[in-house]
Parts: structure tokens; sequence; C-alpha cells
């Protein structure tokens, strides 16, 4: 039975677009804000996190002004307070490490990319898939936006609720996903969900490195930056470091560890990450036997792994499952979503138009 992602198309300035968003996913919206307040971290009240979001605010107004101004039209558009609202996209003031917490908690979001270019594919294109891992909930609050906002390339993007991108790709040509980690030096500034944002509006790939680069961010993904030339980019990030990791031999995996010994000291729970050491060495095993012949139909198959099932590539762990998982051809701007697990799901194709600076 076909399950697709609600898909939404909006367009206008950045308010309009938000006040779009805002009207159209109301319901779900509300149950995100509902789900915040039930939420909180250990010994931390409401007042705390608004607090701390006034904070992340005022360095994102001058940082990301007009990006603002379109959570301001999520808000108008679904007639909930806007400070709500924004502290929905400080996904990281959730974490325990906000707080300078004792606590060493798990984090319940995963993912695994993968990416290959030239001989590794069967056609030389630059292929990229990603697997969304997170609270099983969530797959009631995805929706896939196609978004055209201002001078801005279009792009399409998986949010859940409406609140930040998950992945996603734009018609320059530039794609965005990556992995949660667990960072431990989080501070006030601005959410790693708008530097996503920033690295969908933009028009070449240095655009997005230096998004993921932002001095004044609270924490960071590791960011994967891709264009239709094959130049591919993990950007391993925390608040206060970023090391850039480029493509070799054109095929790349990650998940949700720092690989590189410069972020290692940043690694939060050190002693939490072997699930996600066993996706990570499975997955380059897979891109290294499939060398050459890697394609959309072929990473279908390669998402759907049950490897250390059901902790594996395609996730059914109770706690954190595969939400959805997302192909993206950046030669022919054309993905390929599905929601829920990749072993049990259908995949639909969605395309974007070329962008030009003319």
């Amino acid at each position: 039975m076909e399950n697709t992602i609600p898909f939404l198309k909006v367009s206008g300035d950045y308010r309009e677009v938000g006040q779009q968003i805002g009207e159209k996913m109301r319901p779900m919206l509300k149950r995100v804000l509902s789900w915040m307040h039930s939420s909180l971290p250990p010994g931390v009240t409401w007042d705390d996190m608004l607090l701390k979001g006034r904070i992340c605010l005022a360095h994102s107004q001058s940082v990301y002004p007009h990006f603002v101004e379109e959570l301001e039209g999520i808000a108008e558009g679904a007639d909930l307070p806007f400070e709500e609202v924004f502290l929905g996209i400080c996904e990281e003031l959730w974490e325990p490490a906000a707080w300078q917490s004792g606590r060493d908690l798990p984090l319940l979001r995963g993912c695994t990319d993968f990416a290959a270019r030239g001989p590794a594919t069967a056609d030389g294109s630059t292929l990229i898939a990603h697997t969304n891992d997170t609270s099983p909930e969530f797959e009631d609050h995805l929706a896939v936006l196609q978004v055209q906002a201002g001078d801005d390339p279009e792009f399409l993007g998986v949010t859940i609720g409406g609140l930040g991108f998950s992945a996603g790709f734009n018609a320059a040509g530039i794609s965005m996903t990556g992995n949660a980690v667990s960072c431990r030096d989080i501070r006030p500034g601005v959410p790693r969900l708008l530097i996503a944002r920033a690295i969908l509006a933009a028009k070449r790939l240095g655009e997005a490195m230096d998004a993921c680069l932002l001095p004044m961010r609270a924490s960071n993904y590791n960011n994967i930056i891709a264009d239709p030339h094959g130049e591919i980019y993990c950007m391993e990030g925390s608040a206060t470091d970023c090391e850039p990791i480029y493509i070799e031999r054109n095929i790349m995996a990650h998940t949700n560890h720092y690989l590189s010994w410069p972020m290692r000291p940043f690694e939060a729970n050190p002693h939490r990450i072997g699930n996600s050491i066993l996706r990570y060495y499975r997955a380059r095993r897979l891109l290294r036997e499939n060398y050459g012949k890697i394609s959309p139909a072929l990473l279908q198959k390669i998402l759907a792994d049950h490897a250390n099932y059901p902790a594996s590539i395609c996730k059914h762990d109770g706690s954190s499952v595969t939400v959805f998982s997302i192909i993206i051809n950046l030669n022919e701007l054309k993905a390929w979503i599905g929601r829920g697990r990749p072993c049990q799901t259908q995949y639909f194709e969605y395309k974007l138009e070329p962008w030009s600076a003319e």
C-alpha cells in the first residue's frame, strides 16, 4: 500500500513562505510543540528553555534575519507563539550537554549516510543516500516541502513538523544530509537547524561550507554537503570546531560518531557509539563491494540492510527507528524518498528544475 509523506509546495518572500507552511502544517506543529513541553531535559524548566532560546534568537537575528522572518511567518500561519516556534528549531537545547548536566544519555537520533561519485557509480553521477533515525512517533510528523523563498534556489527538503530540515537538495545542485553527533561544547548561538536551512539556500558549495563554519553556532551536525561535480565533504562539527573530511576513492560513509582525530575529544558519549561504529563500517563495506555498480535502485537495497538487526542501517529498534530515507542524484536534480523502514517502503520520485542566476 502506498504510504507517501505529505507534500507541500510553497513560494514567496521568506515571511510568505513561512505563513504558508504554518497554515498548512498547523496540526503537526501543535503536536511537536506539545512534545517539546513534555520532554524537557532533567532538571530544566520551560522558562529555562525560553531564556536560552532568546539568546539563540539574538544570535540568529544577527546572522540570518531572513530565516528568522520565515519562522515568524510559520508562527503567524499556525497561530502559535513565535518564541515557542523558534525554540522548536533549537534542537540542541534538549541535550544534557547544553545544560552542563552530568547525565550521560544516548542520542535517540541516528542516521547513516552514503555518497558515491564518478567511477564508483553505474553512470558516473554523484549520488547521496541518507537514512533518518529518530523516535518512532515523529514518523507521523513528516512532510516533504518544495520551497522557493525570495531569490534563493528552489529546494526540496524533508522536515519534522515544518521546523527545520533533516535532508534535501536545491536547484543549484547543492545537497544537505548528515548525522547527529553528540558534542560536549553546546552553547547559546545559532541553532544547527538554521545552519542546515542556510545550506539548502546555498548557490554554490562554498556558501554551504561557510554555513557549516559559522563562528556563532550553538552546536553542529556532521553536515554532508555535495555538488554535481562530485565535490563531497563531511563537515564534522561541534559548537567551537569543525573538521572538513573530503571524499576518498570516490565513496564516503558516515554515521553518528566523530571520525577525525581533531574532533574526537568533542565526543560527549564516547562509550555509547558502538552501534554507530558498526553501521559506519558496514556502510563502507557495502559501498566497496558494489563499487562501479552503485545506482539509485541499488542504494534502495543497501539502505534496507539488516546486519546487526534491529539496530541496523535499516533500523527497527524500539527507541530509534528509520522514519524516512532519501536518495539524491545531483546531476539529474532528482530524489527518491520513502517513509518508514527502507525494507518496507515504496520510494517516490521528486525533481527540481535547474536554477539559473539570471
